[in-house]
């Protein structure tokens, strides 16, 4: 991942601007991805989080090194891969980040319908804080929501960590965050 927090400010406005053009087009590879009659239905709603979350969380497990995916623009090019081969590498395929790239630009879709005042904003905290200059979403006057680095730790704990993450995790926080 990109360190947000040494980048230049015009490094941080460029990742954050790609992250927004991203989102349009993760969702709608998503939506292809789980396009079969047994996969979850997408309705863009809060209520089909958990479904869909269950589904992530099962293929997240799967690292698929024989495919390969661009990696989404949070990602650094110039952090390797699993599938790469080298030496401290990974830990996620590119395809398991095309993966949580997609999963967290539906979560992202489901959130901005239920609340359509949120807004993307570039989170800034202490100085000292790794999420400076990573984009989040703001609703109403509380903490950001950081949609991308909930995904990927959820990831990580389940492919990684090989730890049970509740199904219903994510949906209770993205509706603790909603009733912020």
């Amino acid at each position: 991942m990109w360190d947000t927090m040494n980048a230049s400010r015009e490094k941080v406005a460029e990742l954050h601007e790609a992250y927004l053009r991203s989102l349009g087009p993760a969702q709608a590879r998503f939506r292809v991805r789980l396009s079969e009659p047994h996969d979850p239905r997408l309705d863009d709603s809060i209520e089909s989080l958990d479904a869909v979350n269950a589904w992530f969380l099962t293929r997240i497990l799967e690292p698929r090194e024989a495919e390969t995916a661009d990696v989404p623009p949070w990602w650094n090019p110039s952090s390797p891969t699993a599938e790469s081969g080298i030496p401290g590498s990974g830990p996620f395929t590119s395809t398991q980040l095309a993966l949580i790239d997609e999963m967290q630009a539906y979560v992202a879709e489901a959130m901005t319908n239920a609340r359509p005042d949120a807004k993307w904003v570039i989170y800034t905290g202490h100085k000292l804080d790794f999420r400076n200059g990573q984009t989040m979403l703001q609703i109403g006057k509380g903490m950001p929501f950081a949609v991308q680095g909930i995904l990927y730790g959820e990831a990580l704990r389940a492919f990684l960590y090989r730890r049970e993450v509740p199904v219903k995790q994510l949906s209770e926080l993205v509706r603790t965050a909603l009733a912020g």
